[in-house]
């Protein structure tokens, strides 16, 4: 009997314990990273979208922008060559040296300033592509493409200083994961979503649904913002400094 109840007991344990390692298997496999609990939070959900709107707009634009150079200023390999290399170095300056110049003015704890600066952003990236399109000077599309990007530096700095906040350190790279993964897929859609879109017009329609992904980023920027995102990354960090 003694015998009897010892393997059972054993049994049982065995069980328990394979029960477990299925449950940690399970959370942990080839999709866990997806179980990320501040990234269903309404502030994830909200930057997700910012994300998903940038990407369109982004994706959507450049279907369109590499013709109407060839149109507009017969443009060449070599003339891609140095515009992209003023593009990247612009990129390069907004992150490094401009962001951090205008956050640093702005303040750490001004959450009015920062939405403020991604809402300025948001104006310059709709306006600006829509008129560096229509130009005829090359001149002025360096010029607007030099702010263009300045704003885009800033509005990833932002974003990524402020997701930063919004979860703990258990969960912070499962919340990157998935803003990265969301921001590829907006990549594959986009121009997909611009080929169809050419269908209807092929200039205006592509063109206005660029400034239209901009404007709906404005106005999610200006509705939940700092109640949402800023709100969260402020308790968030409250809660790391209580003890």
């Amino acid at each position: 009997v003694a015998r009897n109840t010892a393997t059972t007991t054993t049994t049982t344990k065995v069980k328990d314990d394979d029960d477990k390692t299925k449950s940690i298997s399970s959370n942990n496999g080839i999709f866990g990273f997806l179980n990320v609990q501040a990234a269903r939070t309404p502030a994830a959900l909200l930057l997700m979208t910012i994300r998903i709107c940038m990407g369109l707009a982004f994706h959507i634009f450049n279907t369109i922008w590499t013709v109407s150079l060839k149109q507009r200023f017969d443009f060449g390999p070599s003339d891609h060559g140095k515009f992209m290399s003023f593009v990247g170095l612009s990129y390069a300056l907004s992150q490094g040296v401009v962001a951090k110049f205008i956050l640093n003015k702005v303040g750490v704890s001004n959450n009015k300033g920062r939405v403020r600066v991604l809402l300025a952003c948001c104006i310059l990236l709709g306006v600006g592509r829509y008129i560096a399109f229509r130009t005829t000077k090359l001149v002025i599309v360096y010029i607007l493409f030099a702010c263009i990007i300045t704003a885009l530096g800033i509005i990833n700095t932002v974003l990524s200083a402020d997701t930063s906040k919004m979860a703990s350190s258990e969960e912070i790279g499962g919340l990157y994961g998935i803003l990265a993964a969301v921001e590829s897929g907006s990549g594959m859609m986009g121009p997909i979503l611009g080929g169809a879109l050419a269908y209807i017009d092929p200039i205006q329609a592509p063109l206005l649904a660029v400034v239209g992904f901009y404007g709906l980023i404005f106005c999610m920027v200006w509705w939940g913002y700092e109640r949402l995102v800023l709100l969260q990354g402020n308790n968030m960090t409250s809660n790391k400094k209580s003890p």
